[in-house]
């Protein structure tokens, strides 16, 4: 009865369920290449960053713009933080530093502190300041617009083809950047792609699900995919599977018990997570048992 009253809700939140899906497949899928190359803590970061940039423009814009102009200047100002913060924090990520030079984690780690301290800060005397930030913070998934929808299907789209068109040369890119660069892979270009995709994909999905679902979405789909296959091919398709799966499961629960989907979905991926590292284990420890007669 309840899954009848779930499908039926679908003409009224049409929209919001599939930018919920869509955006997780995405952002699943972008995840894999953050895993890959050991950056999942910069998507939090990124996350935080894109918050400070709706923090600034709520703070500047206030209620002197029109809606539609102020949708379109909230819309650049967050994907924009965004992409800034993930271009900063990739550049240099990995590599080993002397003295008192930033390396990436470093850098991602001051950007992840003072992006969130900093957005408060900048809300706290404002109009509704703190209200606004945690609206930002939490799933806003129910807000959304057919154009919100449009535009990430269209990001899943294109990281789909590139994907199919490019998935030797990046598999190469992930798993081996010094091959990469021997065979005339450019290396350095294609890191600022990655960074680029990450922030415009963080931007947009936090502006319209919530920093958790966004972050929630990129790190932890790849992390159940990770315990039970090894290829790097094979976490680019099993990770979207695994987030629209449960973002379709987390969905029905958020409207059967009238709670907050993005929390919902994020919540049942960490206990997927809980769930397959226990199995793994048991498995692994069970083989390991000798047996006498």
């Amino acid at each position: 009865m309840a899954v009848a009253r779930f499908l039926d809700s679908w003409a009224l939140f049409a929209n919001s369920y599939a930018l919920t899906l869509l955006a997780a497949a995405t952002l699943a899928m972008l995840g894999v290449i953050a895993a890959a190359r050991r950056q999942l803590f910069m998507t939090a970061a990124v996350a935080q960053a894109s918050g400070l940039g709706y923090a600034c423009y709520a703070l500047a814009v206030g209620a002197s713009a029109t809606l539609a102009d102020a949708a379109i200047l909230r819309d650049s100002v967050v994907i924009g933080a965004a992409i800034v913060a993930a271009l900063v924090t990739t550049l240099g990520s990995g590599q080993s530093t002397m003295g008192t030079d930033l390396d990436g984690d470093e850098r991602t780690a001051l950007l992840f502190a003072l992006s969130a301290a900093t957005a408060i800060l900048v809300l706290a005397n404002a109009s509704s300041g703190m209200e606004q930030f945690r609206r930002l913070q939490t799933s806003s998934v129910l807000g959304a617009t057919a154009t919100d929808a449009i535009l990430m299907g269209s990001l899943l789209v294109i990281l789909t083809v590139m994907m199919l068109v490019s998935w030797r040369a990046i598999v190469i890119l992930l798993t081996d950047p010094v091959m990469a660069a021997a065979i005339g892979l450019r290396v350095g270009l294609w890191n600022v792609a990655f960074a680029m995709l990450i922030g415009f994909a963080v931007g947009l999905a936090v502006r319209s699900t919530g920093v958790i679902f966004a972050f929630g979405c990129l790190a932890l789909p790849v992390l159940i995919a990770k315990q039970v296959c090894g290829e790097v091919r094979t976490l680019f398709w099993m990770s979207p599977l695994i987030a629209v799966g449960t973002g379709l499961v987390g969905l029905w629960v958020a409207y059967a018990w009238n709670l907050p989907a993005g929390q919902v979905v994020v919540v049942l991926l960490c206990v997927e997570v809980v769930i397959v590292m226990s199995s793994r284990r048991l498995a692994v420890l069970g083989r390991s048992v000798v047996r006498f007669p």
